[in-house]
């Protein structure tokens, strides 16, 4: 028996370091992207979207804008690229806490497969944004017509938000899960289960942000979420899930 529980507590080692690791990593990027992304919004780090008078033509305008646009989708690429590699963090969080909390519990796993999806869901709208963003890019900067451009460009806009709102709104419910399970599996862990269901709310407001068209609530809760209680979270929930895990190899030992 002895012998079972030192095995059961080596096997939960070998998941807790990867668990806090892929969290720190996951911590950080979303802070990084969060930043640079409300600067690169802000004209901090490209230049400043161009402000027109009602005297200049609509096709000039969208002409500017969109010679505009090219010069900002470098910057885009990298800091969506940072991104996704947390959302893939949060995504391996997400099964590691499910781990934790107990894969029999159906709490944790709904939590595990809704943060997941939710995940999924955002990176692969922003792939498709991404993906779209270059083809305006390059019909831009070449000869078409430019309202054929600012069509594409707004088909490409309104799906990636409606993959956005989609991902939000899974990636709430999943945290909610998450909160249900750790306050009934874990009630030291209570004030761990109040900030995620905070995050699940913000969660839930921004993808209601994505449904309303409210783009500066949209942007300042990405950067409220991505910033700070994201990476709050993934760094609490990395360390618990470690600290846990080292209990069972101690009183093994004893």
């Amino acid at each position: 028996m002895a012998a079972q529980i030192l095995d059961r507590a080596s096997a939960t080692r070998r998941r807790a370091g990867p668990a806090y690791m892929v969290a720190c990593l996951g911590a950080v990027s979303f802070a990084a992207a969060a930043a640079w992304y409300t600067l690169a919004v802000r004209g901090v780090t490209v230049a400043a979207a161009p402000q027109f008078g009602p005297h200049v033509p609509l096709l000039q305008r969208e002409h500017v804008y969109y010679r505009w646009l090219v010069t900002t989708l470098p910057q885009e690429r990298f800091y969506t690229a940072i991104a996704i590699a947390g959302f893939l963090c949060l995504a391996g969080v997400a099964v590691f806490a499910r781990d934790w909390l107990g894969r029999d519990r159906i709490a944790a796993t709904v939590g595990s497969f809704l943060a997941a999806a939710g995940s999924a869901a955002w990176i692969a709208g922003v792939l498709f944004e991404l993906g779209g963003h270059r083809a305006v890019g390059l019909m831009a900067t070449n000869v078409n017509p430019i309202q054929t451009t600012n069509s594409i460009s707004f088909t490409i806009d309104m799906t990636s938000q409606a993959f956005s709102l989609a991902a939000f709104t899974l990636l709430g419910m999943g945290l909610l899960a998450f909160a249900r399970a750790a306050a009934q599996t874990r009630p030291r862990h209570r004030a761990l289960a109040a900030y995620t269901a905070l995050i699940a709310a913000v969660m839930l407001i921004t993808a209601w942000s994505y449904a309303a068209g409210k783009g500066d609530l949209t942007d300042l809760l990405l950067l409220v979420g991505g910033a700070a209680l994201l990476p709050g979270w993934l760094v609490w929930t990395g360390r618990t899930i470690q600290a846990q895990a080292l209990q069972p190899a101690e009183e093994g030992n004893d």
